[in-house]
């Protein structure tokens, strides 16, 4: 048996943009793979308490009257603190695709409506770092085209439907790889970090080469730990 037949959790966010340092959550999904191959899911529509850019709700299609009787943000996001704490306190993997975004925006978001950061000791499973590693297939790897690549039909940009098709690409991906269902999840979380410190700079230098003078990125994963002024 390995870490493929066990229960994994999936992760997914929609906000009102795409910087995690300043946006704010709108929906939130924690998907759920069982033992018996079932998914689920639990959701949130919170009411961010700001104005939906208008280039945001082209993306997820949500408004502000839809976000207006959403949760109060205090109140959801100790609901999902307590599951993720729950979650690293079973060592149980979560599944993001870019985690570096979802984590970084949960973690701004519970210091600001509740006054700490994500919870210690998540274990994390990204399939945007681990299609780079181990599927050699060239192209984008966003989560909408290797989703329509491997024929999974979702709507993307909906936060139930991303983590749920992040869930079965990992299955998908683990399904055609003899080591990588082999790898304990634990030791698959601090390898992780460094292909995505590899892989972030890997790319920066191709755009440089191409012309690009855009700064170099952020290469935390799998979130990015937030500047504590004293």
């Amino acid at each position: 048996m390995t870490w493929t037949d066990n229960p994994l959790y999936a992760l997914d966010t929609e906000a009102t943009g795409t910087d995690p340092e300043t946006a704010r959550i709108i929906t939130v999904c924690l998907g759920y793979s069982g033992m018996r191959g079932q998914f689920g899911a639990d959701n949130w529509l919170i009411n961010p308490g700001v104005p939906i850019p208008a280039e945001a709700t082209k993306v997820h299609g949500i408004t502000d009257e839809t976000a207006s009787v959403g949760d109060d943000p205090a109140e959801a996001l100790e609901d999902l603190r307590l599951l993720l704490d729950g979650i690293a306190h079973r060592r149980a993997p979560v599944v993001i695709h870019n985690a570096p975004y979802d984590l970084t925006l949960l973690d701004r978001e519970f210091r600001r409506h509740l006054g700490t950061g994500l919870p210690e000791g998540l274990i994390v499973l990204d399939t945007l770092v681990l299609f780079r590693r181990f599927d050699l297939t060239t192209g984008s790897r966003t989560l909408e085209q290797l989703a329509a690549r491997e024929g999974i039909r979702f709507p993307a940009h909906d936060a139930e439907a991303d983590a749920l098709a992040s869930l079965r690409l990992l299955h998908i991906l683990a399904a055609r790889n003899d080591l990588l269902p082999h790898v304990d999840t634990q030791t698959l979380h601090r390898l992780q970090s460094g292909w995505y410190h590899a892989q972030a700079l890997a790319a920066h230098y191709r755009r440089a080469g191409n012309g690009d003078t855009a700064a170099q990125p952020s290469t935390s994963w799998p979130y990015i730990v937030a500047e504590v002024t004293s």
